[in-house]
């Protein structure tokens, strides 16, 4: 008998998705269990490509709105939306105004306050200028000195990660996306550090402007924050982060925000 079960487990495993099928369907009662108020809170910042706000409908889109569409897809979990700010964004979790932030980079700073499930995606940094000349920001070396002003948003990469590498440089921190093109299109800042879909979205939708990838190459891994002390909600979301990424839902997502970009 023993031999006989063998056989057939070994049998079904060889049928296509029979186990596979099962996961989704695992996964959605799971998640009940989880939240067993059948909702999730994102924080959401108004940041495109991150995160965009309708303010005639208060409906969000974006990259991460997709990614949590795709992760809660076929559970009966809603998603509310939270406005926050980046810069802010610790704050609101550790107060429960939100359970997660997605499209949030991890950085040793934050994980003393928060914690990260594993990258939902990269990006890599750089910087958008309309200057004519771009030779001086083709390194990171050389667009560190007094003279460059850099425009960045409170609480991004950005500022997080490369303003303290690039301390000699003038640098014009703002709360959000519009103000940080402004410093650029009014002439208060020589460039805007962000990343590259979020320059890719500028210069198709402006016409105008040129990015450039410096050297070294500073990519950056983007997770999904959540407050301290969910272990479980924290494995869950690392589970089903895996699953959209070994079937392609992930990638697929992020090339809809990453578009080639014709520059001048």
């Amino acid at each position: 008998m023993k031999l006989f079960r063998t056989r057939v487990m070994s049998a079904l495993l060889l049928i296509p998705g029979i186990f596979l099928a099962q996961a989704p369907a695992k996964a959605a009662e799971e998640i009940n269990t989880i939240l067993p108020d059948h909702v999730i809170r994102v924080g959401a910042v108004n940041a495109p490509p991150w995160y965009q706000k309708d303010l005639l409908t208060n409906q969000w889109t974006g990259l991460v709105p997709d990614v949590a569409q795709a992760i809660f897809k076929n559970t009966d979990i809603k998603i509310e939306y939270v406005d926050t700010q980046w810069g802010t964004a610790v704050a609101g979790l550790q107060a429960n105004r939100f359970d997660i932030l997605g499209g949030f980079n991890k950085t040793p700073e934050r994980a003393k306050a928060a914690d990260f499930t594993r990258p939902m995606g990269a990006h890599q940094m750089g910087v958008l200028t309309l200057d004519k000349d771009t030779k001086k920001y083709q390194n990171w070396a050389t667009i560190n000195n007094p003279q460059t002003k850099l425009a960045a948003i409170d609480g991004s990469a950005a500022v997080t990660l490369l303003q303290p590498q690039l301390d000699k440089a003038q640098w014009i921190i703002v709360p959000d996306s519009d103000n940080m093109q402004l410093q650029m299109e009014s002439g208060r800042a020589d460039a805007i550090v962000t990343n590259d879909i979020q320059m890719s979205q500028y210069i198709q939708k402006r016409h105008q402007g040129t990015m450039v990838i410096p050297e070294p190459v500073k990519e950056q891994a983007t997770n999904i924050g959540l407050r301290q002390n969910r272990p479980k909600l924290q494995a869950w979301l690392d589970g089903r982060l895996e699953q959209l990424d070994k079937d392609g839902t992930l990638k697929a997502i992020w090339q809809k925000y990453t578009h080639p970009v014709n520059q001048p």
